[in-house]
């Protein structure tokens, strides 16, 4: 079995929601991310470290209407834009 990376959020990052908008903003960098629904969901997810697989399966479950294959493709892109923008901390395989 092979283990995947997992993720975190990154300390010091804080969510803020304006209306129905939900925003990350990072002191440090002074980057701002916007996210939509389901990303504020794997935001939070992400208080506990988890990996991907982890993250579309409660997706999964959650949403089931939605393709297994669109959850875990729209997981992987969100968690590469949020490690690429400092927004997470990754955690070895380990």
């Amino acid at each position: 079995m092979t283990t995947m990376v997992q993720y975190r959020q990154k300390p010091g990052v804080h969510m803020r929601q304006m209306d129905d908008q939900v925003f990350l903003a990072d002191p440090q960098t002074d980057i701002m991310f916007h996210l939509n629904a389901i990303g504020s969901a794997v935001w939070r997810l992400l208080e506990q470290p988890m990996d991907s697989g982890e993250i579309a399966g409660l997706l999964v479950e959650a949403f089931p209407g939605t393709a297994a294959n669109r959850i875990r493709q729209d997981v992987s892109i969100l968690l590469e834009q949020l490690s690429d923008n400092g927004l997470v901390c990754e955690i070895p395989p380990g």
